[in-house]
Protein backbone atom coordinates (compact mmCIF):
# COMPACT_ATOMS: atom_id res chain seq x y z
CA UNK A 1 0.00 0.00 0.00
CA UNK A 2 1.50 3.34 -1.09
CA UNK A 3 0.52 6.26 1.13
CA UNK A 4 0.57 9.85 -0.06
CA UNK A 5 3.27 12.21 1.13
CA UNK A 6 1.59 14.59 3.53
CA UNK A 7 4.66 15.77 5.42
CA UNK A 8 4.21 19.29 4.15
CA UNK A 9 0.67 19.58 5.44
CA UNK A 10 1.20 18.14 8.95
CA UNK A 11 -1.00 15.82 10.94
CA UNK A 12 -4.26 17.71 10.49
CA UNK A 13 -6.40 15.73 8.01
CA UNK A 14 -8.30 18.85 7.05
CA UNK A 15 -5.09 20.53 5.84
CA UNK A 16 -4.46 18.05 3.05
CA UNK A 17 -8.13 17.56 2.21
CA UNK A 18 -8.77 21.08 1.11
CA UNK A 19 -10.07 22.29 4.49
CA UNK A 20 -13.60 20.85 4.27
CA UNK A 21 -16.07 22.45 6.64
CA UNK A 22 -18.09 20.42 9.20
CA UNK A 23 -17.56 16.99 10.71
CA UNK A 24 -19.80 15.18 8.20
CA UNK A 25 -18.04 16.79 5.24
CA UNK A 26 -14.66 15.99 6.75
CA UNK A 27 -15.65 12.33 7.20
CA UNK A 28 -16.78 12.09 3.57
CA UNK A 29 -13.58 13.69 2.35
CA UNK A 30 -11.47 11.32 4.45
CA UNK A 31 -13.40 8.35 3.08
CA UNK A 32 -12.78 9.43 -0.53
CA UNK A 33 -9.09 10.07 0.15
CA UNK A 34 -8.65 6.76 1.97
CA UNK A 35 -10.28 4.78 -0.84
CA UNK A 36 -8.19 6.57 -3.45
CA UNK A 37 -4.98 6.10 -1.50
CA UNK A 38 -5.43 2.42 -0.73
CA UNK A 39 -7.48 1.35 -3.71
CA UNK A 40 -9.67 -0.58 -1.25
CA UNK A 41 -13.43 -0.25 -1.61
CA UNK A 42 -13.96 -1.82 1.84
CA UNK A 43 -12.84 1.45 3.40
CA UNK A 44 -15.90 3.09 1.89
CA UNK A 45 -18.03 1.27 4.46
CA UNK A 46 -15.73 1.91 7.43
CA UNK A 47 -17.09 3.99 10.33
CA UNK A 48 -16.07 7.63 10.41
CA UNK A 49 -14.05 7.39 13.68
CA UNK A 50 -11.91 4.64 12.19
CA UNK A 51 -11.35 6.68 9.07
CA UNK A 52 -10.30 9.63 11.21
CA UNK A 53 -7.71 7.41 12.86
CA UNK A 54 -6.61 6.11 9.50
CA UNK A 55 -6.26 9.62 8.12
CA UNK A 56 -4.18 10.76 11.04
CA UNK A 57 -2.03 7.62 10.82
CA UNK A 58 -0.75 8.66 7.39
CA UNK A 59 0.34 12.06 8.70
CA UNK A 60 3.49 13.02 10.56
CA UNK A 61 1.85 12.82 14.02
CA UNK A 62 -0.48 9.82 13.81
CA UNK A 63 -0.64 8.44 17.34
CA UNK A 64 -3.16 10.72 19.09
CA UNK A 65 -5.85 10.84 16.42
CA UNK A 66 -5.49 7.19 15.46
CA UNK A 67 -5.94 6.07 19.04
CA UNK A 68 -8.90 8.41 19.41
CA UNK A 69 -10.48 7.00 16.27
CA UNK A 70 -9.97 3.43 17.39
CA UNK A 71 -11.31 4.24 20.85
CA UNK A 72 -14.45 5.79 19.39
CA UNK A 73 -14.90 2.81 17.11
CA UNK A 74 -14.54 0.44 20.04
CA UNK A 75 -17.06 2.48 22.04
CA UNK A 76 -19.52 2.41 19.16
CA UNK A 77 -19.21 -1.36 18.90
CA UNK A 78 -19.73 -1.74 22.66
CA UNK A 79 -22.86 0.42 22.56
CA UNK A 80 -24.16 -1.65 19.67
CA UNK A 81 -23.49 -4.84 21.62
CA UNK A 82 -25.27 -3.50 24.73
CA UNK A 83 -28.29 -2.48 22.69
CA UNK A 84 -28.43 -5.92 21.11
CA UNK A 85 -28.18 -7.59 24.52
CA UNK A 86 -30.95 -5.36 25.89
CA UNK A 87 -33.21 -6.24 22.95
CA UNK A 88 -32.52 -9.93 23.49
CA UNK A 89 -33.29 -9.68 27.22
CA UNK A 90 -36.53 -7.82 26.51
CA UNK A 91 -37.55 -10.43 23.96
CA UNK A 92 -36.84 -13.28 26.39
CA UNK A 93 -38.85 -11.56 29.13
CA UNK A 94 -41.74 -10.93 26.73
CA UNK A 95 -41.71 -14.58 25.68
CA UNK A 96 -41.71 -15.67 29.32
CA UNK A 97 -44.56 -13.27 30.06
CA UNK A 98 -46.69 -15.17 27.54
CA UNK A 99 -46.36 -18.27 29.70
CA UNK A 100 -46.47 -16.62 33.12
CA UNK A 101 -47.75 -13.46 34.76
CA UNK A 102 -45.67 -10.35 34.14
CA UNK A 103 -44.70 -10.13 37.82
CA UNK A 104 -43.47 -13.74 37.74
CA UNK A 105 -41.60 -13.17 34.46
CA UNK A 106 -39.89 -10.12 35.93
CA UNK A 107 -39.05 -12.00 39.13
CA UNK A 108 -37.62 -14.93 37.18
CA UNK A 109 -35.50 -12.56 35.07
CA UNK A 110 -34.14 -10.72 38.10
CA UNK A 111 -33.65 -13.65 40.53
CA UNK A 112 -31.20 -16.52 40.30
CA UNK A 113 -32.55 -20.06 40.01
CA UNK A 114 -31.16 -21.15 43.38
CA UNK A 115 -33.13 -18.47 45.23
CA UNK A 116 -36.32 -19.22 43.31
CA UNK A 117 -36.10 -22.95 44.05
CA UNK A 118 -35.20 -22.37 47.71
CA UNK A 119 -38.32 -20.24 48.06
CA UNK A 120 -39.48 -18.30 51.10
CA UNK A 121 -42.39 -18.04 53.52
CA UNK A 122 -44.61 -15.01 53.92
CA UNK A 123 -48.16 -13.86 54.65
CA UNK A 124 -50.52 -13.66 51.69
CA UNK A 125 -54.22 -13.67 50.83
CA UNK A 126 -55.42 -16.49 48.60
CA UNK A 127 -58.50 -16.42 46.38
CA UNK A 128 -60.25 -19.37 44.74
CA UNK A 129 -63.14 -18.89 42.32
CA UNK A 130 -65.14 -21.48 40.44
CA UNK A 131 -68.08 -21.42 38.02
CA UNK A 132 -71.11 -23.11 39.53
CA UNK A 133 -73.04 -25.92 37.82
CA UNK A 134 -70.95 -25.99 34.67
CA UNK A 135 -70.08 -29.69 34.57
CA UNK A 136 -73.57 -30.67 33.38
CA UNK A 137 -73.72 -28.36 30.35
CA UNK A 138 -70.23 -29.47 29.34
CA UNK A 139 -71.52 -32.98 28.73
CA UNK A 140 -73.67 -31.73 25.83
CA UNK A 141 -71.00 -29.56 24.24
CA UNK A 142 -68.17 -30.42 21.87
CA UNK A 143 -64.59 -30.32 23.17
CA UNK A 144 -63.96 -27.27 21.00
CA UNK A 145 -66.88 -25.40 22.54
CA UNK A 146 -65.72 -26.28 26.05
CA UNK A 147 -62.20 -25.10 25.23
CA UNK A 148 -63.52 -21.82 23.79
CA UNK A 149 -65.67 -21.22 26.87
CA UNK A 150 -62.79 -21.86 29.26
CA UNK A 151 -60.48 -19.61 27.25
CA UNK A 152 -63.02 -16.79 27.48
CA UNK A 153 -63.52 -17.37 31.20
CA UNK A 154 -59.79 -17.32 31.81
CA UNK A 155 -59.35 -14.11 29.86
CA UNK A 156 -62.10 -12.36 31.82
CA UNK A 157 -61.05 -13.80 35.20
CA UNK A 158 -57.39 -12.91 34.70
CA UNK A 159 -58.35 -9.38 33.70
CA UNK A 160 -60.43 -8.89 36.86
CA UNK A 161 -57.75 -10.32 39.15
CA UNK A 162 -54.83 -8.47 37.62
CA UNK A 163 -56.79 -5.21 37.59
CA UNK A 164 -56.94 -5.53 41.39
CA UNK A 165 -53.20 -6.20 41.61
CA UNK A 166 -53.46 -9.96 42.09
CA UNK A 167 -51.32 -12.74 40.68
CA UNK A 168 -53.04 -15.60 38.87
CA UNK A 169 -51.36 -18.72 40.22
CA UNK A 170 -53.14 -21.28 38.09
CA UNK A 171 -56.30 -22.33 36.27
CA UNK A 172 -57.76 -25.79 36.72
CA UNK A 173 -60.69 -26.30 34.40
CA UNK A 174 -63.17 -23.54 35.19
CA UNK A 175 -61.52 -22.79 38.55
CA UNK A 176 -58.95 -20.04 39.15
CA UNK A 177 -56.50 -19.57 42.01
CA UNK A 178 -55.03 -16.14 42.68
CA UNK A 179 -52.77 -14.75 45.37
CA UNK A 180 -52.33 -11.23 46.70
CA UNK A 181 -49.06 -10.13 48.26
CA UNK A 182 -46.77 -12.27 46.09
CA UNK A 183 -44.01 -11.79 45.17
CA UNK A 184 -44.03 -8.64 47.33
CA UNK A 185 -46.39 -8.06 50.22
CA UNK A 186 -48.32 -4.82 50.73
CA UNK A 187 -50.58 -3.53 53.53
CA UNK A 188 -53.68 -3.62 51.30
CA UNK A 189 -53.29 -7.19 50.01
CA UNK A 190 -56.56 -8.38 51.56
CA UNK A 191 -58.51 -5.32 50.42
CA UNK A 192 -57.33 -5.97 46.88
CA UNK A 193 -58.37 -9.62 47.15
CA UNK A 194 -61.89 -8.60 48.20
CA UNK A 195 -61.95 -6.04 45.38
CA UNK A 196 -60.90 -8.77 42.93
CA UNK A 197 -63.72 -11.04 44.14
CA UNK A 198 -66.25 -8.27 43.54
CA UNK A 199 -64.73 -7.45 40.16
CA UNK A 200 -64.98 -11.12 39.23
CA UNK A 201 -68.65 -11.18 40.19
CA UNK A 202 -69.34 -8.03 38.16
CA UNK A 203 -67.46 -9.48 35.19
CA UNK A 204 -69.48 -12.71 35.32
CA UNK A 205 -72.71 -10.71 35.59
CA UNK A 206 -71.83 -8.70 32.48
CA UNK A 207 -70.90 -11.91 30.66
CA UNK A 208 -74.19 -13.50 31.70
CA UNK A 209 -76.06 -10.61 30.11
CA UNK A 210 -74.16 -11.13 26.87
CA UNK A 211 -74.93 -14.83 27.01
CA UNK A 212 -78.62 -14.14 27.65
CA UNK A 213 -78.82 -12.19 24.39
CA UNK A 214 -77.50 -15.31 22.64
CA UNK A 215 -80.01 -17.54 24.43
CA UNK A 216 -77.40 -19.09 26.74
CA UNK A 217 -77.82 -19.71 30.49
CA UNK A 218 -76.34 -17.26 33.02
CA UNK A 219 -73.18 -17.89 35.01
CA UNK A 220 -72.63 -17.88 38.76
CA UNK A 221 -69.35 -18.10 40.62
CA UNK A 222 -68.35 -19.05 44.12
CA UNK A 223 -65.36 -17.44 45.83
CA UNK A 224 -63.27 -18.50 48.83
CA UNK A 225 -60.85 -16.15 50.59
CA UNK A 226 -58.29 -16.96 53.27
CA UNK A 227 -55.18 -15.26 54.61
CA UNK A 228 -52.18 -16.82 56.31
CA UNK A 229 -48.61 -18.06 55.87
CA UNK A 230 -47.67 -19.56 52.51
CA UNK A 231 -44.56 -20.97 50.89
CA UNK A 232 -43.58 -19.15 47.68
CA UNK A 233 -41.12 -20.52 45.16
CA UNK A 234 -40.36 -22.55 42.06
CA UNK A 235 -41.38 -26.14 42.76
CA UNK A 236 -40.43 -29.10 40.59
CA UNK A 237 -37.48 -31.01 39.20
CA UNK A 238 -36.42 -30.37 35.61
CA UNK A 239 -39.57 -28.38 34.89
CA UNK A 240 -40.48 -26.04 37.70
CA UNK A 241 -43.63 -24.11 38.48
CA UNK A 242 -43.68 -20.83 40.36
CA UNK A 243 -46.53 -21.28 42.81
CA UNK A 244 -47.83 -20.80 46.34
CA UNK A 245 -48.51 -23.77 48.62
CA UNK A 246 -49.49 -24.41 52.21
CA UNK A 247 -52.49 -24.93 54.46
CA UNK A 248 -53.66 -21.40 53.66
CA UNK A 249 -54.16 -22.45 50.05
CA UNK A 250 -56.07 -25.60 51.07
CA UNK A 251 -58.40 -23.65 53.37
CA UNK A 252 -59.15 -21.05 50.69
CA UNK A 253 -60.16 -23.80 48.28
CA UNK A 254 -62.34 -25.52 50.89
CA UNK A 255 -64.11 -22.22 51.54
CA UNK A 256 -64.81 -21.80 47.84
CA UNK A 257 -66.26 -25.32 47.74
CA UNK A 258 -68.52 -24.51 50.70
CA UNK A 259 -70.29 -21.82 48.66
CA UNK A 260 -71.90 -24.67 46.70
CA UNK A 261 -73.98 -25.63 49.73
CA UNK A 262 -74.60 -22.20 51.26
CA UNK A 263 -76.70 -19.25 50.22
CA UNK A 264 -73.74 -16.95 49.56
CA UNK A 265 -71.31 -16.47 46.71
CA UNK A 266 -68.24 -15.61 48.80
CA UNK A 267 -67.03 -17.18 52.04
CA UNK A 268 -64.07 -15.64 53.83
CA UNK A 269 -62.12 -16.66 56.89
CA UNK A 270 -61.87 -14.56 60.02
CA UNK A 271 -58.27 -13.73 59.10
CA UNK A 272 -59.53 -12.06 55.92
CA UNK A 273 -62.27 -10.13 57.71
CA UNK A 274 -59.84 -8.87 60.33
CA UNK A 275 -57.29 -7.83 57.73
CA UNK A 276 -59.71 -6.11 55.36
CA UNK A 277 -60.52 -2.46 55.99
CA UNK A 278 -63.69 -2.29 53.93
CA UNK A 279 -66.69 -4.45 53.18
CA UNK A 280 -69.42 -5.72 55.47
CA UNK A 281 -69.31 -9.38 56.47
CA UNK A 282 -71.65 -11.59 58.42
CA UNK A 283 -71.04 -14.88 60.17
CA UNK A 284 -72.53 -17.81 58.25
CA UNK A 285 -71.00 -20.76 60.12
CA UNK A 286 -68.74 -21.82 62.94
CA UNK A 287 -67.30 -25.13 61.87
CA UNK A 288 -64.13 -26.78 60.59
CA UNK A 289 -63.47 -26.84 56.88
CA UNK A 290 -63.38 -30.22 55.19
CA UNK A 291 -60.33 -32.23 56.22
CA UNK A 292 -59.60 -30.16 59.34
CA UNK A 293 -60.56 -30.46 63.02
CA UNK A 294 -60.34 -26.89 64.23
CA UNK A 295 -63.62 -24.97 64.04
CA UNK A 296 -63.46 -21.60 62.30
CA UNK A 297 -65.75 -18.62 62.17
CA UNK A 298 -66.70 -18.24 58.53
CA UNK A 299 -68.07 -15.06 57.01
CA UNK A 300 -70.14 -14.20 53.97
CA UNK A 301 -69.08 -11.17 51.93
CA UNK A 302 -71.56 -9.63 49.51
CA UNK A 303 -70.07 -9.43 46.03
CA UNK A 304 -72.88 -7.71 44.13
CA UNK A 305 -74.53 -4.61 45.65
Amino acid sequence: MILPDVGATGADPASWLGRPRGAAELARAIRRRAVAACNNVLLAAAPAPLLMGFASAIGSEPITLSLAGLALTSLALQVRHLRSAARTLTQHRDNLARLAALAVARLAAETDAVTLCAGWEQEATVLFADIRDFTGPCETRSPGEVAAFRAEFRRRAAGAIEAAGGLVDKFVGDEVMAVFGVPRAAPDDTDRAVAAARCLAATMLAWSRERAEAGLPPLRIGVGLHRGPVFVGAIGAERVEFTVVGDTVNVARRLEQMTRTTACDCIASEAVVRSATSGAARVVAVQPVRGARVARRLFAIALVP
